[in-house]
Formats: C-alpha cells, structure tokens, sequence
C-alpha cells in the first residue's frame, strides 16, 4: 500500500484554547502510534479567493489508508472529537492519495 497525505485546513476557535491543547497532545500520540509524520504546517495570513481565512494548514503523511483509518476510527479519537469541536469553529480534512 502507498502513503497517504491527509491536509486538515483548521480555524482555532480563541475561546477553545484548553481543549486545543488537549485535542493536540491526544492526537500527536495517537499519530505517532502509526508512524504518522508531519509534512508541513503553514500559517495562513490571508486569503487569496474568498473570504474565509483559516488559522492553519497541516499535511501528516501517513503509512497507508489503514492506519489513517485506524487512527480516525478508534475508540481514543472518538473521545477527542468533543474536544474538537470546541477547540476549532472550523476544520476540514482531506485525503490524497
């Protein structure tokens, strides 16, 4: 199987800053348990086409689909995801293959 890039366009809600500690510390670790690497991450400081500026770009480079799958899939990210949701007012994520 080939690797696959999974690119997370997020906006961090300022009022969620505990849960986006908590969010990013739960979800390094449980990257890390699939060999998960970062790619890069970009600041985003204006938009070009539209309105909407995101905080974020993260690219995580992972193994193949199966341990994405096993990482978004899990008993351990399901817990985070109220987490999640206080910690972003927006967040997207996309997978290349």
């Amino acid at each position: 199987m080939s690797k696959v890039n999974l690119t997370i366009v997020a906006t961090i809600d300022p009022h969620g800053k505990d849960e986006l500690s908590h969010y990013l510390e739960k979800v390094g670790a449980l990257y890390k348990k699939v060999d998960a690497k970062p790619v890069n991450k970009f600041k985003v400081t204006k938009p070009l086409i539209g309105n909407h500026k995101p905080s974020l770009v993260s690219i995580m480079e992972f193994p193949n689909m199966n341990s994405l799958n096993s990482v978004f899939e899990s008993e351990e990210y399901k817990q985070l995801i109220p987490y999640r949701e206080k910690a972003f007012s927006k967040l997207e994520a996309y997978i290349s293959e």
